[in-house]
């Protein structure tokens, strides 16, 4: 099945899955805290999906256009938010922005349930601006896949993580079905850097209050910036 239409098919259970989610919550939190200086800048949230984020960035002060390749997505994200720029658009094709369009790309929860990711990199490498950011959020490769492991009185004490190097496709059912592609970090870190975007900075948020352990991020979010080599 087509990526985007799995999406379109879970479109109105995932929406209402994140909302308890206490994960999705604290990237929200993390989210709203990190993007405060953004004032008047030109972002694009690509895999805007229902447009929470495109909201949270617009509140902070951006000019925010969001685009996704679901369509039942993207009606969710017009209905919430009928006055912001949503545009329907195929992330496995070139994207319809011109050269050097965005101060930052904004692409979150996005990379891990796409494939290929290369044009798609190339492309955000294209639209953003020179000394412009890329900003990338995934569920964390190290520590997403595995099994919590409790003591004797049921506490969860740890992961155990195997088959974390060799890239591998799942597929999910948390609010339907839908395809996950394992990757390495060093995969992804590899394909930014080969199209041009240096490493800036790099979060591993916890979530704070998680019946789980707090000290394993379950999430990594990393901020690159573009830089003119010319």
């Amino acid at each position: 099945m087509d990526i985007n239409n799995e999406w379109d098919l879970v479109a109105e259970s995932y929406t209402e899955f994140v909302k308890k989610s206490l994960s999705a919550n604290y990237r929200i939190q993390f989210i709203t805290e990190h993007f405060t200086k953004i004032q008047n800048l030109k972002i694009l949230d690509a895999g805007c999906g229902n447009g929470e984020y495109t909201h949270i960035l617009t509140n902070n002060g951006a000019k925010v256009i969001g685009c996704d390749g679901s369509i039942e997505m993207l009606k969710i994200a017009k209905s919430k938010y009928p006055l912001y720029q949503f545009d329907h658009v195929n992330l496995l094709e070139s994207i319809p922005y011109g050269d050097n369009e965005f101060d930052i790309v904004f692409c979150n929860m996005v990379l891990m349930d796409i494939d290929p990711i290369d044009n798609l990199i190339s492309e955000f490498y294209r639209v953003v601006k020179n000394n412009g950011l890329f900003f990338i959020s995934i569920v964390h490769p190290a520590f997403f896949l595995g099994n919590w492991e409790k003591d004797e009185k049921g506490t969860v004490i740890s992961k155990k993580v195997t088959n974390y190097i060799t890239p591998f496709v799942e597929k999910f059912n948390f609010w339907g079905i839908t395809t996950h592609y394992h990757r390495p970090i060093s995969f992804y870190f590899n394909k930014i850097s080969e199209v041009g975007f240096s490493l800036n900075k790099m979060f591993e948020p916890i979530v704070d209050g998680d019946s789980r352990i707090p000290e394993i991020p379950i999430e990594l979010c990393v901020e690159f910036i573009k830089i003119d080599r010319k």
